[in-house]
């Protein structure tokens, strides 16, 4: 009878307690306090196919914090595998709703990508069952501190190198993890078609940190709208109590209804400027040390707009950098944000189009980084002048890993800078550095050409009488042709290989020069012989 009993309460139980049909999870912003979203879910209970029958609501208890430590990567994979842990069992609904305020919303964007495709580890069934996702304010290009008000601005600049440890850090614009999530979500869900979840971003209208046009990268895709919510601010566009700002009783939380529960119609990002409307490629023109976004980037554009209408050639300008600021390892790496930035902005105006490069010196430096740190990033055509990299730089997994198809190294026979200042460079322990643009890469996929030598030097390889060669392999992808070659002088070749010594060597002496003075002058003339000599090689390498 104890055995006969069971099965039909098993079937009572069953048929009182039928499966929910929606999983709502919410992950708050940064400065949210716990249960932050109790009010919008008291009210989502409300409507048809959200009640407490019908849905599970559930927000993440570990979101990221001020003071959180780690990368926002691992964070994002915690939230991937909690959620999957989460909709277990009883918990598995049909559909899964994913809502985030800030930092909360970037982190379901990387969360459904990493459980979609698997990007750092195995996929996982519930990306599967995302119907919806929900951003509120959601940074999605990243926060860029020149939008801050001033003091914000300055104290976030003094702290930012102070901290580097914090995982809020990786929310900045241009870092490694803003701009892959940006290229992955513009391809990954491009794949998707109209298959893919529905994503509303919710903007506030007193926000200084998130702008429409930083989610261009979602309403260029099929399913992708934008909404603004009038007298709301980054901190409060979630709260729907009784003291927020409406025009009319109950506006904040009938905006974020619409975006939860109701169909929307996918919305249009603003138009681009005539000019870019018709643009089937787009060409990174970097400059280098001891140049600006003038000469040769001017010359170059001049030059493709000849021979193509619809090409995009964007030469941005970090400032001028003198060989003393590349020398220093901090502010040569200081605009490794900014070009990762510039890269995934002109890719959410034209997704789907070619992208080129052409680059001098330290623009090759950034460009190279960005490749390492940045596995998203894709060139067609790369000509490289003048190359600040190491020789070993593995050129072979980037093109394996599909960021590079075709690539120019162009060495020049007296380019000092590389040979001599790089070598310099790496007998100081800078790995990140080298001479392959005088030596040439050891490892280069296959059709890659490297030319070796060129007559002059620094700047020899994008003189006005070599851009149309340079214009011609941007173009078609062919390499251009070096009629002139020519060898190194023994004499430079020898000084190229000795600069690590002679670094340490000069190093030697300029130490022994100051300790000789204090012995000999005392002490107070000694050491202003050595700040003069200071301030002579200081002065030496800021200009040249």
């Amino acid at each position: 009878m104890r055995i006969g009993g069971t099965a039909p309460w098993g079937i009572i139980m069953e048929s009182a307690h039928p499966p929910r049909r929606r999983l709502i999870v919410y992950v708050a912003g940064l400065s949210e306090p716990p249960h932050a979203a109790k009010d919008l879910f008291n009210k989502l209970r409300h409507e048809p196919g959200y009640g407490p029958d019908e849905a599970i609501y559930w927000q993440f208890p570990q979101p990221v914090t001020r003071l959180s430590r780690g990368s926002l990567t691992a964070h994002c994979r915690d939230l991937a595998d909690r959620i999957d842990a989460y909709w277990t069992g009883p918990r598995q609904t049909a559909e899964i709703v994913l809502i985030g305020h800030s930092i909360g919303g970037v982190m379901l964007r990387y969360a459904f990508l990493q459980a979609l495709r698997g990007l750092d580890g195995p996929q996982l069934a519930w990306a599967d069952a995302v119907t919806r996702i929900v951003l509120l304010a959601a940074p999605n290009r990243g926060v860029d501190l020149n939008r801050a008000p001033w003091p914000c601005r300055v104290a976030a600049k003094l702290l930012v190198p102070l901290l580097r440890t914090f995982t809020v850090l990786d929310l900045l614009c241009g870092t490694p993890f803003i701009t892959n999530l940006r290229i992955q979500w513009l391809r990954e869900i491009a794949d998707l078609g109209k298959k893919a979840p529905t994503v509303v971003q919710v903007l506030a209208r007193n926000d200084w940190a998130v702008d429409r046009e930083d989610s261009r990268d979602l309403e260029s895709l099929p399913t992708g709208a934008q909404r603004l919510m009038p007298n709301s601010t980054h901190g409060d566009i979630a709260c729907t109590g009784r003291k927020v700002r409406e025009d009319y009783t109950g506006q904040r939380y009938d905006i974020l209804r619409w975006a939860i529960t109701e169909d929307v119609a996918a919305t249009d990002p603003s138009p681009l400027p005539e000019r870019e409307a018709t643009i089937k490629s787009v060409v990174f023109a970097l400059h280098g040390i001891r140049s600006g976004n003038g000469a040769w980037p001017t010359q170059l554009e001049t030059e493709l707009h000849e021979f193509e209408k619809d090409v995009l050639v964007v030469t941005p300008s970090y400032g001028r950098l003198s060989a003393y600021d590349f020398a220093l390892p901090f502010t040569r790496r200081r605009n490794l944000r900014w070009f990762a930035d510039q890269y995934s902005y002109h890719l959410a105006r034209h997704p789907g189009v070619p992208f080129h490069f052409v680059g001098h010196s330290n623009g090759t430096y950034l460009f190279g980084q960005s490749l390492k740190q940045i596995p998203a990033l894709e060139f067609h055509n790369v000509f490289l002048a003048g190359s600040v990299l190491p020789r070993e730089f593995d050129w072979m997994k980037c093109a394996d890993n599909g960021q590079i198809r075709t690539l120019v190294n162009v060495c020049a026979s007296a380019d000092k800078p590389v040979a001599w200042l790089c070598s310099a460079l790496r007998g100081l322990g800078m790995r990140d550095v080298g001479v392959g643009g005088f030596t040439g890469f050891d490892s280069v996929p296959p059709g890659t050409l490297q030319v070796r030598y060129i007559k002059g030097g620094h700047g020899a390889a994008l003189v006005n009488r070599r851009l149309p060669g340079v214009v011609g392999f941007v173009h078609d992808g062919e390499p251009p042709c070096e009629p002139e070659h020519t060898q190194p002088t023994e004499f430079f070749e020898l000084m190229s290989r000795s600069a690590p010594i002679a670094t340490w060597l000069a190093g030697g002496a300029l130490i022994g020069l100051g300790c000789l003075a204090v012995a000999t002058l005392g002490p107070l003339v000694g050491l202003g012989v050595i700040g003069g000599l200071l301030a002579a090689t200081y002065t030496g390498l800021k200009v040249a």
